[in-house]
């Protein structure tokens, strides 16, 4: 038989129970809200076209590839940019649009070809094409956006069969899509989720 006090204490303990599994199912439900609003989807400040014109005013060259990285645990543009001095990589903030930091071969290192010349070759050509191209990257990049009404999160210079395009990267209703730019006629094309180029990178 049982007693009134260990009724009590049983019908309390099943109310500390639930109580407690109440606040971690709200705790929980506030952890996902709030990872939700901190996710990557959400749009930052800074746009990727900004970050592209802050890194090419830096280093006086010309973007030929821009995207979103995540550099030591933290959501960053990287910018590479070329010019006839040689290239650059630029970090830039995405919530202040300040730059974080530029890398740029040393001194030391480029008299001793510790740098691939193959990659020294392909920056140059980049350059070239770069600078005999109507439209800049930042253009290409904003170009695909009001096409497609979504955020670029990644541009970059391309060369198919001798003719020199931007493809850009743009997400859109949780979607990623790749499209092509031509800077001779500002066309934009969509291109189809399979298939993969050889890029210049």
């Amino acid at each position: 038989m049982k007693t009134p006090g260990a009724t009590t204490d049983s019908m309390l303990s099943r109310r500390a129970l639930l109580r407690g599994g109440l606040l971690a199912g709200v705790a929980a439900l506030a952890d996902a809200t709030t990872s939700i609003a901190q996710a990557p989807s959400q749009q930052p400040p800074t746009s990727l076209v900004q970050a592209v014109r802050v890194a090419e005013k830096q280093t006086g060259g010309r973007a030929r590839k821009a995207e979103m990285e995540r550099e030591r645990g933290v959501d960053v543009y990287e910018v590479k940019t070329v010019s006839k001095d040689g290239s650059a990589k630029v970090l830039v903030d995405p919530a202040s649009g300040n730059i974080l930091r530029v890398v740029t071969p040393g001194f030391v290192s480029s008299i001793a070809n510790v740098f691939d010349r193959d990659d020294q070759r392909k920056d140059q050509a980049a350059f070239a094409r770069l600078e005999g191209s109507p439209m800049t990257l930042a253009s290409a990049i904003d170009a695909a956006q009001k096409e497609t009404g979504g955020r670029a999160v990644k541009g970059a210079l391309k060369s198919q069969y001798g003719s020199t395009l931007f493809e850009v990267s743009v997400v859109k209703d949780w979607t990623m899509q790749k499209v092509l730019v031509d800077p001779a006629t500002a066309k934009v094309v969509t291109l189809p989720p399979q298939g993969k180029r050889k890029d210049d990178d």
